[in-house]
């Protein structure tokens, strides 16, 4: 008999289909592996993406990756400043500041979280004088898009109002830098260091929407420190450039040039902002941005400034006139508008504490301690600011 018997009396099945069905098998179990080590490879970067966001070093001469591609939305960026000063991260759409974050110190990281649309961007990369990177945001399906709780039609009235508070301002603005240039041009020290402060003060209560211009920023209130060749770069100009001639030189009317480009530049910023079409959600962010911007003028990191406690001041005069109109929206959720509140008074208390009269204390007699509580409550501030925008579903 050529066909074999199998233990229970049944004829086996051919060796052929044996091997197909193992071949089978194992083809499949192959297959699952790649798609199990695909789909842990996505969940991976997806784990990264949400958790980690993106990291950026900042090196002496630039960035690196100095090419970011990123989805449109939410992205927090980690940035490392690998160099051995101080340095910010601006991302750019043309001269227009999206988001940025100042003063990071050597060897520190910091996060930056940016809810960005589909497009081309550019990235600043430390110094002022360092090539710029590019950031390429890149469109998501729309059923992935987060829907707003409010609109630019619900905001018409404080944006309104914004714009009526920062032309007024800008007005002033340039009636200061023209008493400043006078008293220049006369010669008269004194009268030019008190114009100067004056002038400084304005510019500070605009600066949250004046910073969204990063050339004209970058030309009036850039400090020497942002500069690879510090005060000899010839792009050192606007506010400190006339303070440094001021109060470390003793300069009066060598400084008439750099007063009237300033002022070419305060016209310029003046057309650019009553042209301006702010969005609901930047009133917050550059309320937030201008108090991360001075914070380390309180806690005496800054060599340059020589009016700390005014522009603080004035500062929040900018940010409280953006707090009151953000107020009335925060009925959804009223604990992020009454730490706004509470924290703009608190802020408001403290600096009253350090004037003398109708004046601030000079630098000499603000105590450690003071400092130290003052940079506390801006950080605080600042934070009260970047709760807004998720809060009122921004």
């Amino acid at each position: 008999m050529n066909e074999r018997l199998s233990l229970t009396g049944a004829a086996p099945f051919p060796v052929r289909t044996v091997r197909i069905a193992l071949l089978i098998s194992v083809l499949l179990v192959l297959i699952g592996l790649v798609l199990f080590y695909q789909a842990t490879r996505f969940a991976q970067r997806a784990h990264v993406r949400t958790d980690h966001g993106v990291m950026v070093e900042i090196g002496p001469q630039g960035c690196t990756p100095s090419t970011l591609s990123v989805p449109a939305g939410r992205t927090v960026f980690s940035i490392r400043n690998m160099s051995n000063r101080a340095v910010e991260w601006e991302i750019l759409d043309g001269v227009m500041v999206v988001e940025e974050r100042e003063n990071i110190a050597p060897g520190f990281t910091q996060t930056l979280t940016a809810n960005l649309a589909a497009g081309s961007y550019v990235i600043t990369c430390g110094l002022l004088s360092n090539p710029r990177g590019r950031l390429e945001v890149l469109p998501v399906p729309a059923e992935h898009e987060t829907p707003r709780a409010l609109s630019k039609v619900d905001f018409i009235g404080p944006l309104s109002e914004y714009r009526v508070y920062v032309g007024v301002q800008s007005a002033e603005l340039a009636d200061a830098v023209a008493a400043l240039s006078a008293a220049l041009g006369s010669g008269d020290m004194a009268g030019a260091r008190t114009a100067y402060v004056t002038a400084h003060a304005v510019y500070a209560r605009i600066a949250p929407v004046a910073a969204l211009f990063s050339d004209l920023d970058h030309r009036i209130d850039a400090q020497a420190a942002l500069f690879a060749s510090g005060e000899a770069a010839p792009a050192f100009s606007g506010f400190y450039r006339i303070a440094s001639g001021l109060f470390a030189h003793g300069q009066t009317r060598e400084l008439v040039p750099v007063a009237k480009a300033l002022a070419a530049d305060i016209a310029t910023l003046a057309q650019r902002t009553d042209a301006l079409s702010l969005q609901p959600a930047q009133l917050a962010n550059i309320a937030a941005r201008r108090i991360e911007q001075v914070t380390p003028l309180a806690r005496g990191q800054s060599a340059d400034a020589v009016d700390a406690l005014e522009q603080i001041g004035a500062t929040l005069e900018g940010v409280r006139e953006i707090g009151q109109l953000l107020k009335p929206f925060f009925d959804s959720q009223p604990a992020v508008g009454q730490a706004l509140v509470s924290d703009l008074n608190q802020l408001d208390a403290t600096l009253h504490s350090l004037r003398d009269g109708d004046h601030f204390l000079p630098e000499s007699r603000v105590p450690a301690a003071a400092r130290a509580a003052l940079a506390q409550q801006l950080d605080k501030l600042a934070d009260d600011f970047r709760r807004a925008n998720p809060a009122l579903g921004l």
